[in-house]
């Protein structure tokens, strides 16, 4: 059916204008960040034009939307009552679409050419006026395929056995050259492709061929020819399709996509994410539009994506439709390696593995397996600097199985930690062979801030491994490949939790989420407690990094706050201070801030001084702001997310934010501490009796950030 802009899903009615309906698009106020709180208005031209391009989402704009986008981002930036919030998304959204602007021309251009190209080739995908499917009858009408390829031990015999078995009698056999077929297969019919297609040429001419002889139908199965169905499937399915509506049906259901209770889920699983083609159903409407998407004819041609689950994820993404998978599974995968590849590609693994049932008349007897806690790979630094040593408590008190640790640019690795697991230390441009030597055989990859080794995400991703990441707000772009491999974020911050929470419903990312409020290791921060205020303490570390303002020139301050510390120590000159840096070379320090290097143990940082100060710009975590609290001195920083979670005695308003960036066009608020504001505090403070805050300070620690608490919530996600 033509789309046209009073069948858009995404037309939204905003009442009228000068006598005339005014309409907006839902896809471009999604993006922009403003929720049901702002119309995007979107001109009728707009629409009509929309309608001639691939249909948007907010994963996958087309240029038209993608200027709308600009429009309606730029008046959020111009607006005087727009919240930083809503200006930071603003820009973020502007960056999202920007390189769909540069070819708006090109599209309008290339759009006759289009319609003569591939996707108007009726015999290799042809587009006929969709027919509305029927959604229940007594029994649907199907046209069955199996793909078959060279194998070492072939399984097909075995497969088609299952498959007819399970009800599917009327079966088409296509088959690459030099596969195993025997006079067994009786009446079959078989296509033979002339030429090796690969797995998703394959995939792709062999559905394109049932259409063709069967354009009626209801149903188009395609399955791998090393795969059991359950006994009675296909009349199971006929009183039970489609499922919530949907149209994209999986037989098969992987182990990672496994539910607690027996029943169908519609999964949106996002980029890269989709695993498990070995049997895939298509409503007929569904197909149409599947075979006659020219990106998918693109990817055809090219042969850029091998596989067809991963292709076929990335076009359901795109149009924003769900695929359906029941668990148990309904098929089984009887194979260990893909036989349309080869060269071991496809080996078998947690995502081609599944709870499956042999009969459906097992079903309602189904129950979960118990899970373990798996076996986790660790990658990151492990270094005298933040991430280094959330890293080696991490080794320390969960049981990981082994630690990747890449040699940092700069600051020497440190001496193996007090953990069980193996700990290899490698260069950080590690050789392919090599990474994947390593990854094999684990459950879960787990990493920090970012992924640290070249396609770490992507490669865990094709060996069936689940990639579990500990996101910094600053360092996560939303143009950042590795994230559409990300399995599980385990944000250290409700900040953060929030913050992607928004991304996950906005832009389609299919992580799962979980706050974990980030622990210390209490027993190694002795307490000492502190009964008057006399002496202030600010941790500088390495001071974080430089920003880039929007014009691209560098902030003249780093994240952590050094110059408001000192500005703040010259107007109380008389208030003594400790100051803890990394950095060799610093501001000239007033005569009552005494610096010092920092101790080989970082735990021995909070022995001196009274009150932590530290009027952070911006955090990922700030490791700091727990690990002072843990030694018992009580803590002032920026009265901003995420620094005022960690219950501060004094929090400092900002006086002034701005927008920066440190990665890429990744930007955030940068909270800007006057050091006259932050200088009233600390007076307010000097010679008080803080004993009942440094008590505090450590119960709060204890109470919410103890690694008891977090160890045990993290070995109930990270479980096979």
């Amino acid at each position: 059916m033509e789309r046209t802009p009073e069948r858009c899903p995404f037309r939204q009615p905003l009442g009228k204008e000068n006598g005339s309906d005014v309409f907006g698009c839902r896809v471009v106020q999604q993006i922009v960040g403003l929720g049901e709180r702002g119309a995007c208005p979107a001109p009728r031209d707009a629409c009509e034009t929309c309608c001639r391009q691939p249909l948007p989402s907010p994963a996958a704009v087309n240029p038209v939307v993608a200027s709308l986008v600009y429009q309606a981002s730029a008046s959020v930036v111009d607006r005087k009552d727009s919240s930083p919030r809503e200006i930071e998304e603003a820009v973020r959204a502007q960056h999202f679409v920007a390189d769909r602007l540069e070819w708006v021309r090109r599209a309008r251009d290339d759009s006759r050419a289009r319609s003569r190209g591939p996707g108007a080739d009726r015999s290799t995908a042809p587009v006929r006026s969709p027919r509305p499917a029927r959604l229940s009858q007594p029994r649907l009408t199907w046209a069955t395929g199996v793909l078959t390829a060279p194998r070492k031990v072939p399984t097909i015999l075995r497969a088609l056995a299952s498959l007819q078995r399970a009800g599917f009698d009327a079966l088409h056999v296509f088959a690459e050259p030099g596969s195993s077929l025997s006079g067994e297969l009786g009446h079959l019919p078989v296509t033979w492709h002339g030429r090796r297609l690969g797995n998703l040429g394959n995939f792709y001419t062999s559905l394109a061929t049932l259409y063709m002889l069967q354009p009626d139908v209801d149903c188009y199965a395609i399955f791998q020819d090393d795969v059991e169905a359950a006994q009675g499937l296909r009349a199971w399915c006929d009183g039970r399709f489609w499922p919530d509506d949907t149209g994209l049906v999986s037989l098969f259901t992987s182990r990672i996509y496994l539910a607690e209770t027996a029943g169908w889920r519609v999964l949106k699983l996002g980029f890269y994410r989709t695993f498990g083609a070995q049997a895939l159903v298509f409503r007929r409407d569904v197909l149409q539009q599947f075979l006659s998407d020219g990106r998918l004819l693109e990817f055809r041609e090219s042969r850029r994506h091998a596989g067809d689950d991963a292709v076929v994820g990335e076009w359901a993404t795109r149009h924003g439709i769900g695929i359906a998978y029941h668990t148990p599974s309904l098929v089984e995968h009887i194979g260990s390696v893909s036989a349309i590849e080869g060269g071991g590609h496809g080996i078998s693994g947690p995502v081609n593995t599944a709870e499956a049932v042999r009969s459906v008349d097992e079903i309602p007897r189904w129950r979960p397996p118990a899970r373990v806690f798996g076996k986790v790979g660790l990658v990151g630094w492990n270094t005298a600097s933040g991430l280094g040593y959330l890293n080696r408590d991490i080794a320390a008190h969960l049981p990981v199985a082994k630690w990747l640790v890449p040699r940092h640019a700069e600051f020497p690795t440190l001496p193996r930690p007090r953990a069980t697991c193996a700990v290899d230390f490698v260069p950080l441009a590690l050789e392919l062979p090599q990474l994947r030597l390593w990854l094999r055989g684990l459950d879960w990859v787990l990493f920090a801030e970012l992924p640290y080794l070249e396609r770490l995400a992507q490669h865990a991703r094709e060996l069936g491994i689940n990639v579990a990441c500990i996101p910094m707000w600053e360092w996560t772009n939303l143009h950042a490949e590795w994230l559409n491999y990300v399995d599980l974020m385990l944000c250290p911050t409700r900040h953060t939790f929030e913050r992607l929470g928004d991304w996950k419903k906005r832009f389609g990312f299919a992580w799962d989420l979980l706050h974990v409020p980030w622990p210390v290791d209490a027993e190694r921060f002795r307490f000492r407690q502190r009964s008057r205020c006399r002496r202030f303490l600010f941790v500088n570390g390495t001071g974080g990094r430089c920003a880039r303002k929007r014009d691209g020139s560098p902030t003249a301050y780093q994240r952590k706050g050094m110059e408001l510390v000192l500005d703040t120590a010259r107007l109380l000159p008389k208030i003594p201070w400790i100051v803890y840096s990394q950095i060799g070379r610093l501001p000239a320090a007033p005569g009552n801030v005494e610096v010092r290097r920092p101790p080989a143990a970082n735990e021995r940082l909070y022995e001196d001084g009274d009150v932590c100060i530290q009027p952070s710009h911006w955090e990922g975590l700030g490791l700091q702001l727990l690990e002072c609290q843990a030694a018992g001195l009580p803590l002032v920083t920026t009265d901003a997310p995420p620094m005022n979670e960690f219950q501060p005695l004094r929090a400092v308003g900002a006086a002034d934010t701005e927008l920066v960036s440190v990665y890429g066009t990744h930007v955030f608020t940068s909270h800007n501490v006057s050091p006259a504001d932050l200088a009233r505090i600390v007076q307010s403070l000097h010679e008080t009796d803080i004993a009942e805050a440094s008590r505090e300070a450590r119960r709060f620690v204890e109470r919410e950030h103890s690694w008891e608490r977090a160890a045990s919530l993290l070995q109930r996600v990270l479980v096979h």
